[in-house]
């Protein structure tokens, strides 16, 4: 029996799905937000550090209060929110969207017309970053690591060492000095940190945490409590150089090897997923290749920038509210090698609300690049960068009208 109907249902009650779930509501939708957590915010809850909401809100706001201000917009509206609810079965049938949810209330079935993924991403662990060993106590990844002290108000080490140098690993690193725990360095495989060089000076520098290149963690040691790890040197292409093994004791791995997009309930629904971006395939308007399922924020790319996130939900909510079913052309949007992932990677010709935002990120570092985007040959964009670097998300702005076609050619290249 369907206890429910819904216009959107937005799953996932981070930045993402609180802001997917205004936009679509705001449009004239009635729209439920499902949340696995007791509370909404997702991982801005634990991040106490401020940096946020700069471009959003026109000031620096710590997590908390980025997520306060969205869920107050949020509960001026007339979106229907289920806390600590999962979604146990997901499926499509004649044109509408079947959701089992579970709760401590039990279980209920809801018909939505179009759906929004906004689950976020999880982290990569140590079996998948090659790192032998047993499952002593003291790994963990840098958000867990988060978790434990600003949520938990605990310290789950006294000595750590980090692997990874993202702006994630190097937040962290200084919250754990600053609590008490003696990081005695960040540990980075390749020949540059990944994070944000106001991060790198910020957080290490100005805490005397040691910044180590070209370095990476091969083994574990310790049965019930890590005690020390197995500590290589590598080359610029990753590779171990022999002679520079080095056992360092340690109780604490910190692991920050970047985000995955969560796309377990994209998969549910048969979305294919990009090779590039590890998020599903979407057009302008953050509809995936299955009709009426959109996809937003770190569920579809990863981003640094959480105004990213946001913005990229409130087109993915808005754009579900508007949902329709019809048959779509697809243009798929090729790029040249100097490219990581983009989103989108598909335009759709004849659903075009004007013009188009783009999220980027290169494959390796670049400086004095120009994007450029040719559309049947004719370059409808270009926009010249200083440096671009592969872990910072970049946001272009494209007008795609203008006469194109099913059969038409996008190329995103770069000179």
């Amino acid at each position: 029996m369907i206890a429910s109907r819904f216009g959107v249902t937005v799953i996932g009650g981070g930045p993402a799905g609180i802001a997917a779930a205004i936009a679509a509501s705001v449009d004239g939708a009635s729209v439920l937000l499902i949340e696995r957590a007791v509370r909404l915010g997702g991982l801005l809850r634990q991040c106490i550090h401020d940096g946020f909401g700069n471009e959003r809100y026109g000031e620096r706001l710590t997590g908390p209060e980025y997520a306060f201000k969205d869920i107050s917009v949020l509960e001026q509206t007339n979106v229907v929110v289920l806390l600590q609810t999962s979604v146990v079965d997901i499926s499509r049938s004649e044109n509408v969207i079947q959701l089992n949810l579970s709760n401590r209330h039990g279980t209920v079935l809801v018909e939505s017309k179009s759906v929004v993924i906004a689950t976020g991403a999880g982290e990569k662990n140590a079996f998948q970053m090659g790192i032998h060993g047993t499952r002593p106590a003291g790994v963990m990844t840098a958000l867990s690591a988060q978790y434990y002290i600003n949520i938990m108000g605990q310290l789950p080490f006294q000595r750590c060492m980090v692997l990874g140098s993202d702006d994630v690993a190097l937040i962290v690193a200084r919250r754990l000095t600053i609590e008490g725990c003696k990081v005695f360095g960040i540990y980075e495989p390749s020949d540059k940190p990944l994070g944000k060089l106001s991060n790198v000076s910020q957080c290490l520098f100005d805490y005397d945490i040691p910044l180590n290149l070209n370095h990476t963690v091969t083994r574990l040691f310790g049965t019930q409590r890590l005690r020390a790890v197995e500590l290589y040197r590598v080359d610029k292409a990753l590779n171990l150089i022999k002679g520079s093994m080095n056992v360092v004791k340690t109780d604490g791995l910190v692991l920050s090897a970047g985000l995955i997009p969560d796309t377990d309930i994209a998969q549910r629904l048969g979305v294919p997923i990009s090779t590039l971006s590890d998020g599903p395939i979407c057009d302008q308007n953050y509809m995936t290749l299955v009709d009426g399922v959109f996809a937003c924020g770190n569920a579809l790319q990863v981003s640094d920038v959480v105004e990213y996130v946001s913005e990229s939900a409130e087109i993915a909510g808005r754009s579900a509210s508007r949902y329709m079913a019809r048959e779509r052309s697809l243009i798929e949007i090729e790029l040249s090698k100097e490219y990581l992932t983009a989103t989108p990677l598909c335009i759709d010709p004849e659903f075009l609300f004007g013009q188009t935002v783009m999220f980027f990120k290169v494959a390796a570092e670049k400086r004095d690049a120009t994007v450029k985007i040719l559309a049947d040959n004719r370059e409808i964009f270009t926009q010249k960068y200083e440096i671009l670097r592969p872990s910072l998300t970049e946001r272009i702005v494209v007008d795609f009208s203008g006469g194109l076609t099913a059969e038409s050619k996008i190329i995103m290249r770069m000179e």
